[in-house]
Parts: structure tokens; sequence; C-alpha cells
């Protein structure tokens, strides 16, 4: 029904999960790339100062969520389509 606001993930149909992964992809990127910009920033910290924690962790991370994404969207307009 239009107009509910559900708050479980299970309790959403297909649009409302995408729309989920989209918010929540971006906020954990944006977090994750905060994150990693505060612990490497830090002069002298030399445990995050490594090509894996700087450049392969986001890029997986953002690889994940884009896939996800994309996921979530070829699922959303494939229900669409078996609905009409």
């Amino acid at each position: 029904m239009k107009g509910d606001f559900k708050i479980r993930y299970r309790d959403l149909d297909t649009k409302g999960k995408f729309i989920r992964s989209i918010w929540g992809g971006a906020f954990s990127l944006a977090f994750l790339y905060w994150v990693i910009s505060v612990a490497t920033g830090v002069e002298g910290n030399r445990d995050f100062d490594n090509v894996y924690i700087k450049v392969w962790l986001p890029l997986v991370a953002t690889f994940i969520v884009v896939g996800d994404v994309v996921y979530m969207y070829t699922k959303w307009k494939k229900e669409e389509k078996s609905k009409q």
C-alpha cells in the first residue's frame, strides 16, 4: 500500500529494496572514505600507510556497492515486467 512506512528490509518490495541499497551504499561508502582519510591523514601513523588500505579496500567496496545496486535494479525491472 502506498504511504506505508516500512523499516524492516524483508518487508520492502523490490523497488524499496533498490532505493534502500542506493542510500545504504552511498552512506557506507562515504563513511568508509571518511575513515580511511582520517586514518591515513594522521602523520606518524604507519599502520594505515598501506596501498591495500588506501586504494584496494575502497575500490573493492565501491565495486561491491555498484554491483549490488545494479543487481537490485535488474531484479526490480524484471519484477515490474512480470507484473504487466
